[in-house]
């Protein structure tokens, strides 16, 4: 029988309560516990709802978690993701979703699974960082994913820039096709002044990395670094045999 509005609604404040009484045992230090009424309660929750109905309460959670930062302390413990048996009944429903490429679910997708291990997709049945990119060409890209998109490509340039001037991580190959897709989303989109400014530092950066390499490194990195207007300093690197 299909749930009404009001019975869909009361139906969420259980899946709340559930949650609330599972962080109440692991913040009380019954870890164990916690995790073996969270694996219970989640069971009994999915087999008592048409699926539908079940669907609609895992919409509203990943919108309050995401969009509306509710929740947050489901994340902040342990590994920083959610608690096992709740990820599970979320990634399926948010895999579900990306397979049919909805919106925002492609970006909630993102959000929660695309930074952390995720042990239900082992081999990368979904590539997050494409499904980010599907989450960009949508037609309803919003601004969060634009900012989420942007971000993972001055991250690629970061991480390229760790051993500077020792080297560089990330092949130029690389280096180019991230700058044209950047250049493709600030000719398209709004971005962020500050992520815009980052983005402009470390295209310098580059630059001085490259002039540097050309002439043998004869010239001076830092130096280089200084004259461009962004103090540089580098990281420590350790090599072993």
């Amino acid at each position: 029988m299909k749930v009404s509005e009001n019975e869909q609604y009361s139906a969420y404040d259980i899946w709340l309560n559930g949650l609330k009484s599972y962080l109440d045992r692991y913040e009380n230090g019954l870890k164990k516990q916690a995790n073996k009424y969270i694996s219970s309660f989640i069971d009994e929750f999915e087999h008592s709802l048409p699926k539908e109905d079940l669907e609609n309460i895992l919409q509203r959670f990943c919108q309050e978690i995401c969009d509306e930062r509710k929740h947050s302390q489901l994340l902040n413990r342990g590994n920083g993701s959610l608690p096992y048996a709740l990820s599970k009944i979320v990634w399926y429903y948010l895999k579900n979703q990306c397979e049919s490429e909805a919106m925002p679910h492609m970006r909630w997708a993102f959000q929660l699974y695309g930074k952390y291990y995720n042990p239900f997709n082992p081999q990368l049945e979904l590539n997050m960082f494409k499904i980010l990119k599907k989450a960009y060409h949508h037609k309803d890209c919003d601004s969060k994913t634009v900012e989420l998109y942007f971000n993972e490509l001055l991250e690629h340039l970061y991480w390229g820039a760790h051993h500077f001037p020792n080297g560089c991580i990330i092949t130029k190959e690389s280096y180019e096709k991230t700058v044209e897709t950047a250049e493709m989303i600030l000719a398209e989109k709004q971005v962020a002044q500050k992520l815009v400014e980052t983005y402009r530092y470390y295209r310098k950066l580059y630059q001085c990395f490259d002039e540097y390499e050309k002439s043998k490194h004869e010239k001076d990195f830092y130096d280089l670094c200084e004259r461009a207007g962004i103090p540089y300093k580098n990281m420590s690197a350790y090599y072993f045999q």
